[in-house]
């Protein structure tokens, strides 16, 4: 995959300008997805469950919850209720049929709004050449819980490993040490639409045929199974959910332990969603970190945005780049070019 080597943003190096062998590491964020399939630009899961035109539209009374709450992160109300179930059939089943039917709506709605947001497999870019740029890094590391990496990954799965080689397809911490020499590790960090956790906190993977539609990883037929992936909401409650999950808990040690360069392509690093990210890197031994800029931004948006991150990563060796410039930000990844 060739990259563009016309620099838009006179603050931003090339790609190409920094020696890979520099960065063995690859942290994704929603920009990555974004460049694929624009359709991952929405504000949040919860306002397309809630929209008139929703296959599934998000009962009223759920839509209450979240305000609540003050959250808008399905996975903490589907366990809610899924709690609540449990606790009904203790008491006799008396709201069994409007909790239960509250609990259906819920999961039917969010896997609405994430077909709706997500791009169908056929429609996707060239999984194999992402592949391949992949395998040039030891660790992948998103934040996304799409499936472009997962089917990247699938592309060529000789390459890689993604924790998930317990029974059953299901992660466990007492054997996760890595088989296989030369192997691209995949970590999702904030989880992603193809894991599940089950009641007694094993996180499993699940999987289906391609040509099926997502909606189909939303099985109604295990209740107890609940989507792992944390959709939206502050650093604060990301990092408590990833802290009681032994899988994201993994994932995220293994971030603040990168000893030898990171690139981080796509995310913008925000204190108020990501500090828990930055926290982690700032962890890190001492090394050199290469971050992507996208270079719409002007000259004044960069300088800000480099000022940024030169305060929060005080001591890291930064370098800044134009991610158009990167072969996983080119334009001919959007599907709109096809």
């Amino acid at each position: 995959m060739t990259t563009n080597n016309t620099l838009t943003n006179e603050l931003l190096t090339k790609w190409d300008d920094l020696p890979a062998s520099d960065f063995d590491s690859l942290l994704l964020g929603n920009g990555f997805s974004i460049n694929i399939w624009e359709k991952f630009e929405y504000d949040s899961l919860l306002e397309l469950a809630k929209r008139e035109g929703c296959d599934r539209k998000l009962p009223d009374e759920v839509v209450k919850l979240f305000t609540y709450l003050g959250s808008s992160n399905f996975e903490g109300v589907l366990r809610i209720l899924y709690h609540a179930i449990l606790v009904d059939r203790q008491l006799g089943n008396p709201q069994k049929e409007s909790i239960g039917s509250l609990y259906k709506s819920t999961k039917e709605a969010l896997a609405a709004a994430v077909s709706f947001a997500h791009m169908p497999h056929n429609k996707g870019p060239n999984f194999q050449e992402i592949n391949k740029v992949f395998a040039d890094y030891q660790n992948v590391f998103t934040t996304n819980y799409d499936l472009i990496p997962y089917w990247s990954l699938m592309a060529d799965t000789s390459k890689f490993n993604d924790y998930f080689w317990g029974d059953d397809t299901s992660f466990n911490i007492e054997d996760s040490e890595p088989w296989g020499k030369n192997k691209t590790l995949l970590y999702h960090l904030h989880g992603a639409i193809h894991l599940v956790e089950k009641a007694d906190g094993i996180t499993k993977k699940l999987t289906i045929d391609k040509d099926k539609p997502l909606t189909a990883l939303f099985d109604l037929d295990h209740p107890e199974q609940t989507p792992l992936f944390i959709s939206e909401s502050n650093y604060e409650e990301k990092l408590l959910r990833i802290r009681r999950n032994d899988y994201l808990r993994f994932c995220y040690e293994k971030l603040e332990k990168v000893d030898h360069g990171l690139v981080v392509l796509g995310h913008s690093l925000n204190q108020d969603y990501d500090q828990h990210i930055l926290n982690a890197i700032n962890k890190q031994p001492p090394g050199k970190v290469a971050i992507g800029v996208w270079s719409g931004l002007s000259n004044e948006e960069t300088a800000s945005f480099i000022k940024r991150i030169e305060q929060a990563l005080p001591s890291k060796d930064l370098s800044f780049f134009d991610s158009n410039t990167h072969p996983l930000g080119v334009s001919t990844l959007n599907t709109k070019d096809k």
